[in-house]
């Protein structure tokens, strides 16, 4: 389980949907637009879901929750957000000979970024 700190409270939801969001909220906020997302959440160990306004100005932080509890299955949720369009989809030719994934360099444009500060 993670929690999510978003607009002064924290979400406590799985490792896959937590993951998805933060790509997914770096991947819109990077194309400047901010989008309303919704993701399941546990509330007094009960399922229920929350909506975020995710992307540029809108910060989310996400970190570990200790949980003796089994985690409820939010898999559909974290595909749904990974089926985003903007969601980063790895290239079709990013594959080595066995198969695998290929490091492929990126050219990073860090112009407008002092990076002693961030943005």
């Amino acid at each position: 389980m993670k929690l999510v700190s978003y607009a002064g409270q924290q979400l406590a939801t799985t490792d896959d949907v937590a993951d998805a969001l933060v790509t997914l909220a770096a991947a819109i906020a990077s194309e400047g637009e901010s989008q309303a997302l919704q993701i399941p959440v546990l509330v007094d160990g009960r399922e229920d879901c929350a909506d975020l306004i995710v992307g540029v100005g809108n910060d989310i932080l996400v970190g570990p929750q200790a949980s003796a509890d089994v985690d409820p299955d939010f898999s559909e949720d974290a595909e749904r957000l990974r089926a985003h369009p903007l969601f980063p989809q790895p290239a079709e030719d990013d594959s080595d000979a066995h198969g695998g994934s290929a490091a492929a360099p990126h050219d990073v444009d860090l112009s407008g970024i002092d990076l002693d500060h961030g943005l």
